[in-house]
């Protein structure tokens, strides 16, 4: 190879590498969400709850990452996409199930996860998307099945909240799915402050030691 060639070859690399460096740096920078500050307390306070434990939160594989999901439900209705550019700060189940235990733990005393000799709350997250029922318009939808138990079945039900987006894109999406996200958690826990939870708890209780008997 002659020194001209190499300096060709040398200068066709350089302008690959420059290039690419240029398609990286053009690339916008992912934006991340949470769920935001909790919402102040009622004036009217809530019911209590006994003492209860939260299991892990679940959900479909795909919830699985960080992606903002949205729905076309004008025009694609079948397909879920993600946003490029925006995400969350961590996977949907963990933020809602943190969110979740400091909801209950607002209303009533937390146990620890393992304490298996309280009645537990599972919830597992079945949809957690925007939804744009025009170009313009709209919503965030979240649905929720929630399962109480102890030593068995106490209480099942499966809640959805649907809240307007105020803007059609993915932080009018993040809005939407946050408050989405606290509606659910209140229509959970207000169901659950219903349930047998007090009875199931004392049944769980060691027998009391017989009383010593008189001479």
């Amino acid at each position: 190879m002659t020194i001209a060639s190499a300096l060709r070859f040398t200068a066709l690399g350089l302008l690959i590498a420059l290039s690419g460096c240029s398609v990286l740096s053009s690339q916008p920078p992912s934006t991340t969400y949470d769920f935001g500050p909790l919402a102040a307390a009622p004036s009217q306070p809530p019911a209590p709850l006994p003492k209860l434990r939260i299991t892990q939160t679940d959900g479909p594989v795909w919830m699985d990452g960080s992606g903002i999901y949205y729905r076309l439900q004008y025009t694609q209705a079948q397909r879920l996409q993600a946003y490029s550019t925006q995400r969350w700060v961590d996977s949907p189940q963990h933020l809602f199930n943190d969110r979740l235990r400091d909801a209950v733990a607002a209303r009533g005393p937390l146990s620890w996860s393992g304490d298996t000799t309280i009645p537990a709350l599972k919830v597992d997250l079945l949809a957690f998307e925007q939804v744009f029922d025009s170009p313009t318009s709209s919503r965030g939808v979240v649905r929720a099945r929630a399962t109480v138990y102890h030593k068995g079945l106490i209480g099942q039900k499966t809640f959805v909240a649907e809240q307007p987006a105020p803007s059609a894109d993915g932080q009018g999406g993040v809005k939407a799915l946050s408050a989405g996200v606290d509606a659910v958690i209140a229509a959970i826990l207000d169901w659950t402050a219903t349930l047998p939870l007090d009875g199931a708890q004392a049944s769980s209780a060691p027998p009391a030691p017989p009383a010593p008997q008189r001479r």
